[in-house]
């Protein structure tokens, strides 16, 4: 096994370019990009870095003016490095390392140094709008042209404002309509992490220079890995690109009612507009219709709001955060699709499609007075699988307001819920009110699973199974620290000599 050595990655770079060399012949470089830049600081990022026509610093390999074959990168380095340092040892000063065993060291052979992805999310954007006073040319631009790749320009055009990676993360698959862009992207080799750096940091720089409040100018002020969460951009102001806040989503020839969309509880309960504009910022029908546009890889707007497993679809959005946390004790098990057609059940479908509602967005929380003991008992007893174990206690009222207390504090809940027959639905997840003979007296489990297995219902597990599968896999799901044993729901039956001969006998 390689040994590696532990060293901390503090503005350190490993130089390797493994995609310009393959296999490496010696170990890769170890290089302190702090300490060099403290060494230089008079001079500055020129010392290693080029200049663009404009006066921009390229932090991408140094002195990158030369081309990329294995030759001219080995030398380019050679050259500088060595170079520099037998500068410094000439003036009788401290220098670093001429020889190649100190710089490729066996130690640091297997040695990695990744920094953390800079996420820049709404805070920054935010703070940087009200810095720029509204100003977005700056980092801003469109193509304006449809010459050949090496002719097009960049142009600032009010209105047209979107996400640096829907041209600059050149890895992502894109529609026809980013594809002439991602090509000119890629050729140019503008990642999302060389047009950062380009930007960014030249404009740190520029600001530090001037002796005006800057931002960071070193990696591990950038890279730091610490990350917003949701609730901590909710506050934050969206860029005004004049969205509705609820507008109606309708297909002009459309069956279905329109769904009422509210657009700024979905702003403020995103960490980016690219969670659902997976392309560009304009609406979803703009490139899918009711039979598939060409713009639109020919999906059309089913597959696109109620595809449940893609996230950026409506249905498959809800399924990730049913997953997720306290939703996942009882949709753990509950599909929301059709096994058989791979889509959505149709007696959901009314749950958004009821058109121009307003009051639809604003539901009630669910309330437990309706809750009296005759129709729900504090507690239950389940003992019909008594044998080696005693009677288990299931507290019914209580989980049942727990559940109502979660669901109320979640819009997304509160909405689809509706009222507190959902809840029950957890559990009681195949009885409907409108088609039991008792209203809220809904069918009890071994009415559907049997004592045994059914060999002719493959797909129906047996009444124990049920039990364990729907309260463990909610205990689970939930991240409930109990029960754990079997002895924490039911405890151990003790038998008797001659007990199971007379039970048995008496029945």
């Amino acid at each position: 096994m390689k040994k590696t050595t532990d060293m901390s990655i503090d503005n350190k770079l490993i130089i390797a370019h493994r995609e310009i060399f393959g296999k490496l012949e010696r170990p890769q470089v170890v290089f302190d990009h702090g300490l060099h830049s403290d060494k230089f600081k008079e001079e500055g990022c020129k010392t290693c870095h080029p200049l663009t026509p404009n006066g921009n610093f390229i932090f991408d390999l140094s002195f990158a003016t030369v081309s990329r074959d294995k030759e001219s990168v080995k030398d380019l380095y050679h050259e500088k490095c060595i170079g520099c340092h037998k500068k410094i040892i000439n003036e009788k000063k401290k220098a670093g390392p001429i020889k190649c065993g100190k710089c490729h060291a066996k130690e640091r052979e297997s040695l990695t140094m990744k920094y953390p992805v800079v996420e820049f999310d709404f805070y920054y954007h935010d703070k940087h709008v009200k810095k720029l006073k509204k100003d977005c040319s700056l980092c801003h631009h469109i193509y304006d042209s449809e010459e050949e790749d090496e002719k097009l320009a960049l142009v600032y055009e009010e209105g047209t404002e979107e996400s640096c990676f829907y041209c600059h993360d050149i890895d992502k698959k894109r529609g026809p309509e980013l594809t002439a862009i991602l090509h000119a992207s890629s050729k140019k080799n503008l990642t999302i992490r060389k047009v950062s750096h380009l930007r960014c940091l030249n404009c740190h720089l520029e600001n530090e220079k001037k002796g005006k409040e800057a931002g960071p100018t070193v990696c591990s002020k950038c890279h730091t890995g610490r990350y917003r969460t949701v609730a901590e951009l909710s506050k934050i102001p969206r860029p005004d690109r004049d969205q509705p806040e609820r507008p109606l989503i309708g297909i002009e020839s459309a069956k279905m009612k329109g769904v009422l969309f509210d657009h700024r509880y979905h702003e403020q309960n995103n960490k980016t507009c690219s969670t659902c504009h997976h392309e560009t910022l304009k609406a979803c029908k703009t490139c899918h219709d009711l039979s598939g546009k060409p713009e639109g890889n020919m999906i059309n707007v089913i597959n696109v709001y109620h595809n449940v497993f893609s996230e950026k679809s409506c249905a498959g959005c809800h399924t990730i955060k049913k997953s997720e946390g306290n939703c996942a004790g009882c949709h753990h098990h509950l599909l929301d699709m059709d096994l058989q057609a791979k889509g959505p059940k149709k007696e959901i479908c009314d749950a958004c499609h009821r058109g121009k509602n307003e009051s639809l967005l604003s539901s009630k929380p669910i309330s437990v007075v309706e809750l009296t003991t005759r129709k729900v008992p504090e507690k239950v007893t389940i003992k019909v699988l008594e044998k080696e174990y005693e009677p288990s206690m299931f507290p019914h009222r209580k989980i049942i307001k727990k559940l109502i207390e979660i669901s109320n504090k979640s819009k997304i809940a509160t909405y689809f819920h509706g009222n507190i027959r959902t809840i029950c639905n957890g559990c009681h997840h195949q009885s409907r009110t409108e088609a039991e003979a008792k209203k809220n007296d809904p069918p009890l489990c071994r009415n559907c699973h049997s004592l045994s297995f059914d060999p002719q219902n493959m797909n129906r597990p047996r009444l124990i199974a049920v039990y364990h599968r729907q309260c463990m896999g909610c205990h689970e799901k939930m991240n409930l620290t109990k029960p754990k044993e079997c002895t924490d729901c039911h405890k151990e039956k003790i038998i008797r000599p001659g007990y199971i001969f007379l039970k048995n006998h008496e029945q």
